[in-house]
């Protein structure tokens, strides 16, 4: 309850500190599963600064439609290591993305593949997709939508959703944001292997924010992620 309390009152305290806008961003992502651990590093430039103001501040470049392109480097486990390059594109109503990534297997060989999205923002804040993979080009294809709904008070829920066309699975996820800086939320699958997680992200600056998720598997131990985020 102490606990509680303590991370209720930071939300509270760094509400009322002025957000300013950026155009850079730095994720470091850290996942144990088991004994296997991984460790992600990504770094996203926007073309124009992203603004944080009456925006979720996790979400702001979604919500102001700000044009990226990112470069993350993962090491798992020391067995295999993965490098992606992607790019967001915004033109007035549309969306487009792009993720190419090469990936190295210790003692298997690498492989590249290439991810690609098209969007449509049929309302603010509201956008329908369809992605697909170069690799089985059929089997990858998902349809996903994603919305962001403005509460009252300076809050925020978000709402994604998809289908997977291979197995007919669903993925859905919900966060709720009590200030622009915080969120809990909840993520369930269909998918072989996942069952869904269970996340919660705090900026204690404009700059600076921190986030957690317990990720439910099947048949392995459960998950834990922790994760920083710098802007700049």
């Amino acid at each position: 309850m102490k606990t509680r309390a303590v991370f209720f009152g930071l939300s509270l305290i760094s509400s009322a500190v002025l957000a300013n806008d950026y155009n850079t961003q730095v994720d470091l992502d850290y996942l144990t599963v088991d004994s296997f651990d991984s460790i992600k590093l990504e770094g996203t430039y926007y073309l124009n600064n992203v603004t944080t103001n009456n925006t979720a501040w996790s979400e702001a470049a979604f919500m102001g439609r700000n044009t990226s392109v990112s470069l993350s480097y993962a090491d798992f486990d020391g067995d295999a290591s993965q490098v992606v390059l992607s790019g967001d594109y915004y033109q007035n109503d549309l969306f487009v993305g792009l993720d190419v990534s090469y990936i190295d297997i210790d003692g298997s060989g690498s492989d590249t593949g290439v991810v690609g999205e098209i969007g449509y923002f049929i309302d603010t804040n509201w956008m329908i997709s369809i992605s697909g993979a170069d690799e089985e080009f059929s089997d990858s294809l998902a349809l996903n939508t994603k919305y962001i709904a403005t509460l009252s008070n300076g809050t925020f829920i978000n709402l994604e959703a998809s289908y997977l066309n291979l197995d007919n699975d669903f993925t859905a996820s919900a966060d709720y944001f009590w200030t622009p800086q915080s969120s809990v939320g909840l993520s369930l699958s269909t998918e072989e292997g996942v069952h869904g997680s269970v996340r919660a992200q705090h900026f204690f600056t404009s700059s600076i924010s921190a986030r957690v998720e317990y990720v439910s598997l099947e048949n392995s131990d459960d998950g834990f992620l922790l994760g920083l985020t710098a802007r700049f």
